[in-house]
């Protein structure tokens, strides 16, 4: 396969999401789609599939973007006999959406297991590059497990899941995750606008992503109230299940006698854990930087990104853009491309 093949079939499947996400192109598959997530999946909202489809069109299916991705892999070898299997997440609308693209990226079949909270947009997407482009039709199928015939393996779920896989699978070439977070650095510094950023973070997807923030470092004598302005009240507020659990935790806590900020929709505990209910961010207070770094590299192995202000630390994500990775933003920093 040409990789400039590639690159034009997908940014054509972009220049249609663009045209969909618009309103310009009537799609009624992925209309389809999007009304069967929002049944099969409670933690999904029109605004969240939306928003992931935004950021998959900005990020993933940009012709120049592509190009700039692909020229890091000039030998990449091309055989469309060799078969590579996803098995896909549901916690947030197409998370395994990287995955398949690297795999058809790499000249590879993909086969792909989806997930029960999310068994519809990526059909109905590939469906729409099928077509104006049929050729892609036989470089994918769905199975319901991995196949004996698979060539690799890439896999992300729980903790038990990504061990069960590799116990599992031990002569495959794969990629197997477990469970990850996000945290955030805030500097003594820091500006309203940094923080709807943050907010962003925090809130997108109700949490639920491993690039979700769901602990803070705070500097001694900062105003966490400063955490509870809003620009405009983010759609997660009004979501029945996000706030049910609010109202859940903070009771408990209430009853516990565990102190917490409340933020009228979600709580900031000061813990020292890296993995919240839903709702809840924890936070930990520093005096001096260091500590921070030590936390950090203490507990990398559970940790997707750090956000924070530009150059604060190695492969530090600006506030506001933990949720938009680029398409070299390889989950847990693990190049699928080289698999």
């Amino acid at each position: 396969m040409n990789p400039n093949k590639f690159i034009q079939d997908f940014a054509g499947l972009g220049i249609r999401l663009q045209g969909y996400l618009s309103g310009a192109l009537d799609v009624p598959d992925v209309d389809q789609a999007i009304a069967h997530s929002l049944n099969a999946n409670p933690w999904y909202t029109s605004y969240h599939i939306k928003e992931r489809l935004t950021t998959i069109v900005q990020h993933y299916l940009s012709s120049s973007k592509l190009q700039a991705w692909l020229s890091d892999y000039p030998d990449v070898w091309y055989d469309y006999q060799k078969d590579i299997t996803v098995v896909m997440a549901g916690n947030i609308p197409l998370v395994g959406y990287h995955d398949y693209l690297a795999v058809l990226a790499s000249g590879r079949t993909v086969s792909v297991k989806l997930s029960s909270k999310d068994a519809f947009l990526l059909p109905a997407l590939h469906n729409l590059l099928c077509s104006f482009v049929p050729d892609w039709i036989r470089r994918l199928r769905y199975v319901p497990s991995v196949p004996e015939d698979t060539d690799g393996l890439i896999a992300t779920g729980s903790d038990e899941t990504a061990a069960w896989f590799t116990a599992r699978y031990p002569h495959l070439p794969r990629v197997v995750r477990g469970h990850r977070v996000s945290v955030a650095v805030i500097p003594a510094n820091i500006t309203q606008e940094q923080i709807f950023g943050l907010q962003r973070d925090m809130f997108a997807y109700f949490g639920l992503g491993c690039r979700s923030v769901v602990r803070l470092f705070v500097p001694k004598e900062f105003d966490l109230m400063r955490l509870t302005v809003f620009e405009h009240l983010p759609p997660e507020a009004s979501h029945s299940g996000f706030r049910n659990a609010y109202r859940r935790q903070k009771a408990l806590l209430t009853l516990q006698d565990v102190p917490f900020t409340d933020g009228g929709f979600f709580l900031l505990q000061q813990e020292e854990g890296l993995f919240p209910p839903v709702a809840t961010v924890f936070y930990s207070v520093y005096t001096h930087i260091n500590e921070v770094i030590d936390y950090i590299n203490a507990n990398s192995s559970r940790l997707q990104s750090v956000v924070g202000v530009a150059g604060g630390f190695k492969n530090c994500i600006i506030f506001g853009s933990s949720q938009h990775p680029q398409l070299w933003d390889y989950a847990d920093g693990i190049d699928t491309m080289r698999l």
